[in-house]
């Protein structure tokens, strides 16, 4: 239980078997390399070409992944491959498949169509471009190649100009004495009421008042714009462009076809070498951390304990040249930490992993946080009927998938987990889908209220009372996880002076209020004041035992005893527990309410109220499991793991085979 127990092991063996022994290492599962080569040294030649060959294939299989998925229709469903239900290959048959498998060529015809796509695209939007241009010039009949070529005299400029500016503008094409008889102004027919923010216009002229016609373009607001060289008027053009168009948008569907094509044939082959190559390059980047001689090399590793042996066979089935050494960790290292629980336990390790993972010698807080992330999750959630919907719903998807990997399925089993007690605070608070029961199930109403023990509709302030009291049991508990922890290696006066002393100033504080109001008997208001006294005591003398100068020693205590008042928060904190609790069932009230109110309507009432209520509570479920699981999740690493767990080991990570898109057997 706990942090699992590791080996250190030392495998020294001849040169010719390093990638026999690799495979042997990475198929086991069980072992994380350890470097045993200098940042600047080196690495084994060997390894090194094997490296450099996988890097260059991985290089294609990750072009061709990038370039055909957006292409390619996955036969197998996003959840069913994440819950495993994908294809099956030995690393045997990947091998051959790989050297049957040219990706060479494949890249070559991918990036072939790539190109011819990518070309035609940009032609397409250049034409698309001049499309627009023309469909703004057709009020011309000119030839527009008189606004790119022009002829010996004469030429033109096309652009835009605020409707506001147009008088303007025919006056100053007007002011000069030949500009009258020289030019021509031509005006894209508009409407005056619309208000269009700009017109397109032309201005044709002779050469000879070319200056003077660019200067009454620029002052009074005229925006030029260049035309593509073309030859006859707009409208032929435009004509020209629109088949040009699309034929070039055919050519796009074809290569598009073309590249769906390509993605249907090849898809499945890349995916499964991407898993082939991956694994190569972690087996083979795993190695090169080995040191080496002119013919043998040395690997170390940390493997579970309980898996020595079943390691060590494999690996001397390799060859008789190998030898072998384990050894337990040594004082001044710090091995990785490898989560070993029940599996009762197992499913809320990925609560820890998300914090931090324990160091090696350190106290693996799971077990701790279990049964609290257990219940606060079930007082969040607090429904029956919702636990019912997800208990059934993990019970079809285990029953439906046989290949879900460990960690999913650890992870899944800590929702069905938290539906037991979902289940049994929803039936002890008296919520089946909100108040479904009393709204259209009457005849079971004396049942629900036989089971209930307490109603946060009508008496909120008892259970927030079990909440704030459920907060003091956790913080405590805390306290003593790091009194504990601090006595094991030998740290008494911490252990006392910073937590013993704080559990015996809150639980006496607790004790004392809690019996004054009568809810304990009379002795417990004497021996929650002694508590209480001693507490403050050893935190007052505690906190000032390195200070120099009565007054200074004086100050910290009280100073130190006024920290109390973050406990306080501490403990208002689990008020949450109430507060999620109570909106789960008021959203399950609305949902019934409007559900039994679109039951009214006339003829239709009944499938809309069935419509209403399922994919209400549909909603609510998904919404309010993500509140209980984040909410209990935050009382967890603020509260209880600021009083004794900090994390900062370094998480077991061996050398596994990739399994991204297939399932890779050994």
């Amino acid at each position: 239980m706990g942090v699992a127990k590791l080996k250190k092991a030392e495998l020294y063996y001849h040169k010719s078997v390093h990638e026999q022994i690799a495979a042997a290492l990475q198929e086991t599962g069980a072992c994380q390399i350890i470097s045993t080569t200098e940042e600047n040294q080196t690495r084994p030649a060997e390894v090194e070409a094997l490296i450099s060959s996988t890097e260059e294939k991985l290089a294609d299989v990750r072009y061709l992944n990038r370039t055909l998925t957006p292409h390619y229709v996955d036969p197998i469903p996003a959840l069913d491959r994440m819950l495993g239900e994908r294809p099956e290959a030995t690393m045997t048959e990947l091998e051959e498949l790989a050297n049957n498998t040219d990706l060479k060529a494949i890249c070559e015809s991918v990036r072939a169509v790539e190109h011819e796509t990518g070309e035609i695209r940009l032609k397409l939007s250049e034409a698309k471009l001049n499309d627009s241009i023309l469909s703004s010039l057709a009020f011309l009949e000119y030839p527009l190649s008189i606004f790119t070529e022009g002829t010996r005299t004469v030429t033109a400029i096309a652009g835009t100009i605020k409707p506001e500016n147009i008088s303007g503008f025919k006056a100053a094409l007007g002011d000069f004495s030949t500009l009258a008889q020289d030019t021509e102004l031509i005006l894209q027919p508009y409407n005056e009421k619309e208000k269009p923010t700009e017109v397109y216009a032309a201005v044709i002229y002779s050469r000879s008042v070319e200056n003077e016609v660019r200067e009454a373009c620029s002052k009074n607001g005229f925006s030029a714009i260049e035309i593509p060289a073309f030859d006859g008027t707009a409208a032929e053009e435009k004509e020209k462009i629109s088949a040009s168009i699309t034929e070039l948008e055919a050519k796009e569907s074809e290569l598009a076809a073309k590249m769906v094509e390509l993605a249907n044939a090849n898809m499945l082959t890349v995916q499964k070498l991407s898993d082939y190559y991956n694994s190569l390059a972690g087996r083979y980047n795993g190695t090169a951390k080995s040191d080496e001689t002119e013919s043998t090399m040395l690997t170390k590793f940390w493997l579970p304990a309980n898996k020595a042996e079943e390691i060590k066979t494999k690996i001397e089935a390799i060859s008789t040249d190998i030898d072998l050494t384990l050894s337990d960790p040594a004082p001044d290292e710090e091995p990785p930490s490898l989560l070993n629980n029940g599996s009762l336990v197992r499913p809320f390790n990925i609560l820890t992993e998300l914090y931090s993972s324990p160091t090696y010698r350190g106290i693996d807080p799971t077990p701790l946080l279990a049964p609290f992330f257990w219940i606060f999750f079930g007082m969040c959630l607090g429904d029956a009927g919702y636990a019912l919907v997800v208990f059934g719903t993990i019970l079809y998807v285990f029953k439906k998938y046989k290949k879900i990997s460990v960690g999913v399925k650890d992870f899944i089993r800590l929702f069905l987990f938290c539906s037991v007690s979902t289940f049994i605070y929803g039936v002890i608070s008296g919520s089946f889908f909100g108040n479904f029961v009393d709204s259209f199930v009457p005849i079971l109403i004396p049942l629900k209220n036989s089971l209930m023990l307490v109603d946060p509709m009508t008496n909120p302030m008892q259970v927030l009372g079990i909440s704030l009291l459920l907060g003091v049991v956790h913080l405590m508990f805390g306290l003593l996880v790091a009194a504990y922890d601090k006595l094991r290696s030998g740290d008494f006066i911490n252990a006392i002076g910073n937590d013993i002393s704080w559990f015996l100033f809150i639980v006496g504080l607790c004790l004392f209020g809690v019996a004054t109001g009568g809810m304990l008997p009379p002795h417990f208001v004497q021996i929650g004041e002694l508590m209480a006294i001693i507490g403050a005591v050893i935190i007052f003398f505690y906190a000032g035992r390195e200070k120099k100068g009565i007054i200074n020693k004086i100050i910290s205590g009280f100073l130190a005893l006024y920290g109390s008042t973050s406990y306080l928060g501490d403990i208002l904190s689990y008020s949450r527990l109430l507060a999620l609790g109570f909106g789960s069932a008021v959203i399950g009230m609305v949902i019934n309410l409007l559900g039994g109110l679109a039951a009214d309507i006339p003829y239709v009432g009944w499938l809309i109220a069935i419509v209403v209520i399922i994919g209400g509570h549909i909603f609510s479920i998904a919404i309010n499991i993500l509140g209980s699981f984040v909410h209990p999740l935050r009382l967890q690493y603020v509260e209880f793991f600021g009083k004794f767990y900090s994390g900062g080991g370094e998480p077991f990570t061996p050398m596994t085979l990739s399994q991204e898109y297939i399932n890779v057997k050994a």
